[in-house]
Parts: structure tokens; C-alpha cells; sequence
């Protein structure tokens, strides 16, 4: 594993943490290509609640500029083939995942934030684009999740203003989930987690495929039903009916 990250056993979560907080957690390609090889990774894949933080003050602030040679590189074959692969390995992770934000999620740290299922974050963490200062394209996926969160007229003002969200702005116009005083963030952060750690992990992975990709009605509904009969056989869902009946509170074993 990249000295770049840590993998922390927190009880039923695991917390994947970005260590470079000397670069403001940003990242070398080398380095991205790590992390998606830890995501697809069974450790990552059969958590019951994956945290995705940075250490220290910030997020992630993006790529490292210092390894940045737009003349003499492949801006496309980067993206499309190198970087592109990490984010989408992240928003189709079977397990639940949460980001939470501190400092800058820029760039490629952006798209880390918000392809995860909820983003908490700081009051003072930053989210936007600051392509505009430096003429190039916002990439990282970040034009997807403006829009889909936003719409389209919030996600062009965005990008073509540059303005920066406070994790109070990002979260008061629906971009992120919630913010809360730094202070707070890991306590939040943990509460939520292990709240969804606790639960029926067969069942939420399912969730994340009927929630993924732009699903029609009929689609949803006979996968609702598919699910429905595959989890229900399964132990969490014995154990749940089971807990009803009793009237007691289930207890998951995420299986």
C-alpha cells in the first residue's frame, strides 16, 4: 500500500485516510492509481461503512501541481485512463461510503468528496472550482455532480464565476449532506457511520444499485422486487423479521 494513505480499523467502520498533509493532502498520479487499486481492493469492497478523510487540515486539494507538465503530457489519456477509473471505482463501491471534509476538496480531491454516497464536512471546508483562474476544464467528474446536485444553471455559475463554497454554502444549497463546526466533524462523522455500519449491509448494498445510474420507474421497481426477495432469504433479513416479531432490536451481522 501508497505511504500516501492508511487504512484504520474503527470498529465496524473502516477509514481509508489520505496522509500528505504536507501538499494539503494533494496527490501524484502514481499515487491516485494507488488509491483505486486500495478501492478495488476486498478489504475496501467488503467494508460494512467506508470513511474516506484527510489527515491534518485539508481534504484533498487535488493533483500535486509540482509533477504538472501540461506540454509535455496527456491531459486526455490522464483523465480518461488513469484518473477517471479511481472515481468511478469510488462511486460504485459496493459499500456504503462517506466523505468527511475538512480545508479543500479541490479538483481531484472534489470528485473524491462527492462520489461518495454523503459528504459532512467542516463549516470552513472549501468545494468549487478554481479551473476559471487557470484556463483549463473542470474535471474530476465535477461538472456531473454540480449538475446533478445543482442543476444546470448553479453548475455554470460555478464554473464560470470560480466562486468557492464554504462547507455552510455547499451544504445549504444541497451539494454535501450537512456541515458542522470543525470541532464537530469526527464526532458527527463517526455517529453517521456507525450508524450505517450497524445496519443491514446486503440490503444497503442493494440500495446503492437501484440508486445508481438515471433509472426509469419500471426499471426501480422490478429491481426494488428482485432485491427484495434475495435479501429478505439472507441472514440480516431473518434476523430482522425475526427482531419484529420479537419485538427487540435487530442485530446485523452484515452478511
Amino acid at each position: 500500500m501508497s505511504d500516501a494513505f492508511r487504512l484504520i480499523d474503527e470498529g465496524p467502520l473502516l477509514v481509508l485516510e489520505i496522509d500528505r498533509p504536507q501538499t494539503k493532502n494533494s496527490l501524484k498520479l502514481t499515487e491516485m492509481e494507488a488509491l483505486g487499486e486500495l478501492l478495488a481492493s476486498e478489504r475496501v469492497r467488503g467494508a460494512r461503512c467506508l470513511v474516506i478523510r484527510g489527515a491534518g487540515e485539508s481534504f484533498c486539494s487535488g493533483r500535486d501541481v509540482r509533477e504538472i507538465n501540461p506540454e509535455g503530457e496527456d491531459a486526455h489519456d490522464i483523465l480518461l485512463n488513469r484518473i477517471g477509473p479511481v472515481l468511478q471505482r469510488l462511486y460504485t463501491l459496493p459499500a456504503p461510503t462517506i466523505s468527511a471534509v475538512r480545508g479543500p476538496a479541490l479538483g481531484f480531491g472534489l470528485g473524491l468528496a462527492l462520489a461518495c454516497d454523503i459528504t459532512i464536512a467542516s463549516d470552513d471546508a472549501i468545494f468549487g472550482s478554481p479551473f476559471r483562474r487557470i484556463g483549463a476544464v473542470l474535471d474530476s467528474g465535477g461538472h456531473y455532480f454540480f449538475q446533478q446536485r445543482l442543476g444546470r444553471h448553479r453548475a455554470a455559475e460555478l464554473v464560470f464565476t470560480g466562486r468557492m463554497l464554504s462547507g455552510s454554502e455547499a451544504a445549504g444549497i444541497g451539494l454535501i449532506n450537512e456541515a458542522v463546526p470543525a470541532d464537530r466533524l469526527s464526532e458527527r462523522t463517526a455517529e453517521l457511520a456507525n450508524l450505517i455500519a450497524s445496519g443491514p449491509t446486503a440490503a444497503f448494498r442493494a440500495t446503492k444499485d437501484i440508486l445508481s445510474g438515471d433509472r426509469s420507474f419500471d426499471d426501480v421497481l422490478a429491481l426494488e422486487a428482485r432485491y427484495q426477495k434475495e435479501v429478505t432469504r439472507g441472514p440480516d433479513g431473518q434476523e430482522g423479521l425475526a427482531a419484529f416479531r420479537e419485538r427487540r432490536k435487530p442485530v446485523f451481522s452484515g452478511v
